[in-house]
């Protein structure tokens, strides 16, 4: 008989407290022993003395494994985290610029003489002793180019020796090549002479031999028109075209002189075909990340699993990181769809987000971004986030569509795989939202073989009564119902269990609200009592009840919320009735 209370009262008092079906900390001192139990007894009540349970805390309730999806943080605070595969990184590519010769000509300009000063005779000579044009292919990635930095090598050789018997030197010569061109690494055969940009200017050139100069174009400046050519762009043809000319002066004035009419001066020129391989503009390469991943849900504890449980968090957020060496910031946008036994059960779209140039973007999709005030990176709020796990489900996907930020200017290496690295993972406090609710399960059995010489007379029940002290920021509804010795749920006309009313919930987390509880079993069937086994209690925990104002935002806590019972009444009405033969 002893036995039949503890099982049966002392661990309904425990479901009733922590709604998750705890072992009690109750008086226990009771002796049936010398009872007579060749009849029965019980009458009109019998009613064993009050108790109350020890505190309850959630961690007490909640029991998790290491493996689970939702952890506990060190401050004590629930969370459901995951994190998500690895991705294969996008590697954008735009090709490198070839620049090929179209044409090239020669051009011999004649030195000419006049008089100076007094007796003083002046030669000079000017022109365009050479003309190119270049072409090559844009790519379509280009959208706009404005600078090129490159490494063609030309070579330029004046005939001067022709002039060695009419002036033993020239006082200065220059060479003008397009202005578009930068030159750099200038090698001549010369003694004195400086650079400017696309101009050499030299000094005191002797005529005994030719004048020769090696260099590189360093840079080319797009959209350039002048007296020495032009470097232009067809942004619809994908073509860019390059003319030119190498200008060539000559000076020097003398007071004595053979005269030479008639004299010309011819010169040679190279340029070799190149490729353009640094640039400077506005770029639009493919970015091809169309996955962000999948995020694999594994260890899902059975208060989340329950067809019942609507998870409506408070303020789910995933966290995106992208790394990216591109030169220029880009956007990101996507879809996230939440999957069940293969089949798509909820999907949300993120809007576009900014990725930053060169580095990691840390990205947090969030509900409410009122709560990321503390975030370092890019907020995006998504309102219809928490319907991603309002049904727990698989895995989690991340599709998505990218593309750089084309208004940027940057410089960009053709030729080069850049690469671009996705990874994000799930974290969602276990705060509730209006529509939230979790649910626990907890069965009580083994009492068949302590009740199956006992009987209750016609009408006759078990009363728990308990008030409730609960801390725990979410409403609590138990419901029960009564399982036999095979496992079965017992008919409710066989055994019937009636709980009272719902648990309020603390307001605020911190202050403790109470609740008066009863808990009724009745046997409806005879004999039904013989065969029970067990209760199997179903617990509820949601925002709100009965349309109440729902309790938001709060993190359930381990340590900080709990459950007591107080004042718990076990009472029997009518008689039991023993069966000792």
């Amino acid at each position: 008989m002893e036995n039949y209370f503890r099982k049966l009262g002392m661990p309904l008092a425990s479901v009733l407290l922590g709604g998750l079906a705890l072992t009690a900390c109750v008086n226990d001192d009771y002796d049936f022993n010398e009872i007579d139990s060749t009849m029965g007894f019980g009458g009109d009540g019998l009613e064993l003395p009050a108790s109350s349970t020890d505190t309850i805390k959630l961690v007490d309730v909640l029991d998790l494994n290491d493996d689970d999806c939702v952890k506990v943080r060190p401050n004590g605070d629930y969370v459901f985290e995951q994190e998500g595969g690895n991705v294969e990184p996008s590697r954008p590519e735009i090709d490198i610029i070839s620049v090929k010769s179209r044409a090239s000509k020669s051009h011999e300009i004649s030195l000419v003489a006049v008089p100076g000063s007094g007796s003083t005779v002046v030669f000079e000579a000017e022109g365009d002793m050479q003309t190119f044009e270049y072409t090559g292919d844009k790519p379509e990635e280009v959208v706009l180019l404005e600078s090129a930095e490159s490494d063609a090598p030309l070579s330029f050789t004046l005939g001067l020796s022709a002039l060695s018997r009419v002036v033993s030197e020239m006082e200065e010569v220059v060479i003008e090549f397009p202005s578009y061109m930068q030159l750099g690494s200038v090698n001549t055969n010369a003694a004195n002479w400086s650079v400017d940009g696309s101009k050499i200017t030299f000094a005191n050139v002797s005529t005994a031999s030719d004048l020769h100069l090696e260099a590189n174009v360093s840079k080319l400046t797009f959209g350039v028109t002048g007296e020495r050519g032009s470097l232009t762009v067809d942004y619809d043809a994908n073509t860019i075209d390059l003319v030119g000319s190498v200008h060539v002066s000559i000076r020097s004035a003398v007071t004595s002189a053979t005269t030479a009419p008639g004299a010309m001066l011819g010169s040679s020129f190279t340029m070799d075909d190149f490729d353009i391989m640094s640039v400077t503009g506005r770029f639009d390469p493919e970015i091809d990340l169309t996955d962000l991943g999948d995020v694999e849900i594994t260890g899902v504890p059975d208060f989340l699993d329950d067809e019942d449980v609507r998870v409506d968090l408070y303020n789910p957020q995933i966290f995106l990181t992208i790394k990216s060496d591109l030169s220029m910031g880009g956007f990101v946008s996507g879809v996230l769809t939440s999957w069940k036994d293969g089949v798509a059960i909820a999907t949300v779209n993120v809007p576009e987000m900014a990725i930053q140039a060169g580095g990691e973007t840390n990205v947090c999709i969030c509900r409410r971004d009122d709560d990321m005030a503390g975030f370092d990176g890019v907020v995006q709020e998504v309102p219809e986030l928490s319907k991603i796990i309002e049904r727990i489900p698989d895995r989690i996907t991340f599709s998505a569509e990218a593309r750089a930020d084309v208004s940027q200017t940057c410089e960009f290496e053709l030729g080069r795989r850049y690469i671009i690295t996705p990874k994000y993972k799930v974290e969602a406090p276990i705060a509730f939202a209006a529509g939230a609710q979790i649910v626990y399960k907890d069965t009580i059995d083994d009492w068949n073989e302590d009740i199956d010489d006992f009987d209750l007379s016609e009408d006759a029940y078990i009363a728990l009564s308990a008030t409730i002290e609960n801390r725990v920021p979410a409403f609590l509804t138990l419901s029960a119902y009564a399982i036999d010795v095979d496992g079965q749920r017992m008919a409710d006309d066989e055994i019937s269990v009636e709980v009272s009313n719902t648990v309020i919930a603390s307001s605020d987390g911190v202050n403790s609200v109470e609740t008066p509880l009863n808990l009724k079993v009745t046997q409806g069937r005879k004999g039904a009592m013989k065969r029970l086994d067990g209760l199997v209690f179903d617990i509820k925990a949601a925002a709100s009840d009965n349309g109440s104002s729902p309790i938001e935002g709060m993190t359930l806590n381990s340590q900080k919320h709990f459950l007591i019972a107080r004042d718990i009444k076990i009472k029997l009405v009518g008689k039991l009735i023993g069966d000792f033969n």
